[in-house]
C-alpha cells in the first residue's frame, strides 16, 4: 500500500514538473485575424446614400448613417476609395432608371467608373410603451422604447449580383418610470430625436464587423 502511494506521489510530482517546464517554455501572443472581407481589389467602390422610409428620419440621418459606415470601413481598411454617388433619386435620374435594378447597376459602373456599390436602409419605429407590474401588485414600471434596423448590400455592378449583405437591429430605452410602494417614483427621459445619430452609429459599427481583422491570444512554444 505503501509503495503504491509513492509511486502515486512520483507521478504526481512528475506531471507537476512536466506542467512547470511547459509553461516555462510557453508564452502567449495575440494574433490579428484578418477581415472576413477584403474590399481592396474592387479600387475604387461607390456608395450611395443611405436612406429611410420612417417619418423619424431626415437628410441629416441619412448622411450621418452614410458617413460612419464609410468611417468605420476605412478606418479598418484605409487603402478602400469610396466615391459618394448621392441619394438614390438623384442617381437613378443621372442614369435615366426609375429603380436599382441590373440595368441600373450596369448604366452606374459604366457612368461612375465603378464596379461595385454599396446601399443601404435603415428604419426607426415609433416610441412604444410597455408597463409590467410587481407581482405582490407593490410595485410598477412604464417604459418607453424606439427599434432601429439596418440593412446594407454590396452589389456588382457588372452582373447585379449581390456580393455581401448584412443587417443588425437594435431596441434602446427613450424613457421610463420606476415606483416602489411607499417611496417616490423615478423618470428617466431622452429625447429620442437627439439620440438615433447615436443609435445608427451603434448600427453602423455592427453591420461593418466583416470587414475589421479581430485579434485573439493564442499560447505557443518559445523558441
Amino acid at each position: 500500500m505503501k509503495r503504491q502511494l509513492l509511486s502515486a506521489s512520483l507521478v504526481g510530482l512528475g506531471l507537476a514538473a512536466i506542467y512547470v517546464w511547459a509553461a516555462g517554455c510557453a508564452q502567449t501572443i495575440v494574433v490579428e485575424i484578418p477581415p472576413r472581407i477584403d474590399l481592396q481589389p474592387f479600387q475604387t467602390i461607390g456608395i450611395v446614400e443611405f436612406s429611410s422610409t420612417s417619418p423619424n428620419a431626415n437628410d441629416a440621418l441619412n448622411q450621418l448613417a452614410t458617413q460612419k459606415f464609410m468611417s468605420y470601413i476605412q478606418g479598418a481598411q484605409p487603402q478602400v476609395r469610396f466615391l459618394e454617388l448621392g441619394p438614390e433619386p438623384q442617381v437613378l435620374h443621372a442614369v435615366g432608371r426609375e429603380r436599382l435594378d441590373l440595368d441600373a447597376l450596369k448604366a452606374i459602373g459604366k457612368k461612375y467608373g465603378v464596379g461595385s456599390i454599396f446601399t443601404g436602409v435603415y428604419e426607426i419605429s415609433d416610441v412604444k410603451p410597455s408597463v409590467s407590474i410587481g407581482g405582490n401588485l407593490t410595485s410598477l414600471n412604464v417604459a418607453a422604447a424606439v427599434n432601429i434596423s439596418l440593412v446594407s448590400k454590396h452589389w456588382d455592378t457588372e452582373t447585379g449580383a449581390t456580393i455581401w449583405t448584412d443587417s443588425r437591429h437594435g431596441q434602446w430605452n427613450v424613457a421610463g418610470f420606476h415606483k416602489e410602494a411607499d417611496l417616490p417614483g423615478t423618470i428617466s427621459i431622452s429625447n429620442p430625436g437627439e439620440d438615433y445619430g447615436r443609435y445608427i452609429e451603434q448600427l453602423d459599427y455592427a453591420v461593418t464587423d466583416s470587414f475589421r481583422p479581430h485579434y485573439e491570444r493564442r499560447t505557443v512554444q518559445k523558441q
